[in-house]
């Protein structure tokens, strides 16, 4: 009996051997981490991120020391950028920074912080934080890293979220102006004016700046203000009716111009 009991045992154990010898080669956890890595980013180059985010997860988790999980945490940001997933892309690239902070690829990393939240702008009507904040980052990329070669698609950037965050706030001074809430209207043009010094579009806050002075019968500032405008803006297409308020007399041509204008309305 005991032979027999023996047999048996050795003969489990065999089995047992030999069905994790059949296992074992396709378990991904046996490839090295430039297989896992080259396998990863097949499929992220495919766009198939669905397949690549675990395999960049377990890059990350179980070679932590390796060259290639510092990638692989970059390509996990990525890939939560391309799907739209904002809040993990952002948490992804701000680890990315904070661990590695002279890593060559800290710049991109704060370019695609940037893009995370200028993906997020809506129109000028809702709140612009997310413009804010794409342009604290776009900004802090021109000033630190100039040479960078993001630096210029993050001017180009910068710039419209500017824009974006200019009218919104003119929308918001327009609205106090039409309501009659002439010192609200006149504090928000002020701070247009100081806080977008190169803004286009600055001889329309100075028109109804000035226009606000004057229903506050504040009319030395409001000569002051629309005065700069001319001389500031003279191809302003407020000139016509700044002029007529400031009581200039109009060029035969603007005074046509000035008709057709008040026709139209």
């Amino acid at each position: 009996m005991v032979p027999m009991m023996r047999n048996a045992f050795w003969l489990v154990l065999v089995s047992i051997f030999l069905l994790s010898c059949a296992i074992t080669p396709l378990n991904e956890g046996s490839k090295t981490d430039e297989e896992l890595f080259n396998k990863a980013m097949a499929s992220y180059k495919e766009k198939d991120y669905w397949q690549a985010q675990p395999i960049f997860q377990e890059i990350r988790d179980k070679f932590p020391l390796s060259q290639y999980a510092v990638i692989a945490e970059l390509r996990l940001a990525d890939i939560h950028y391309f799907k739209a997933e904002y809040v993990e892309a952002i948490h992804y690239y701000e680890e990315f920074k904070r661990l590695h902070p002279s890593n060559p690829d800290v710049p991109y990393a704060i370019f695609q912080l940037g893009m995370c939240n200028f993906a997020q702008i809506e129109t000028v009507d809702r709140d612009q934080t997310p413009a804010e904040k794409a342009a604290e980052h776009f900004e802090f990329l021109i000033d630190h890293y100039p040479t960078s070669p993001f630096t210029g698609k993050a001017m180009g950037k910068f710039r419209m979220c500017s824009k974006k965050m200019f009218e919104h706030d003119f929308s918001i001074g327009h609205f106090y102006y039409k309501t009659k809430k002439y010192w609200a209207a006149k504090e928000r043009f002020l701070e247009i004016l100081t806080r977008y010094p190169y803004a286009r579009g600055r001889d329309k806050v100075l028109f109804y700046l000035g226009q606000t002075y004057q229903l506050l019968h504040e009319d030395a500032r409001a000569r002051e203000v629309l005065v700069s405008l001319l001389e500031d803006y003279p191809q302003s297409e407020y000139k016509i009716q700044t002029k007529v308020l400031l009581d200039i007399p109009l060029a035969s041509g603007e005074k046509d111009a000035l008709e057709k204008d008040h026709k139209k309305k």
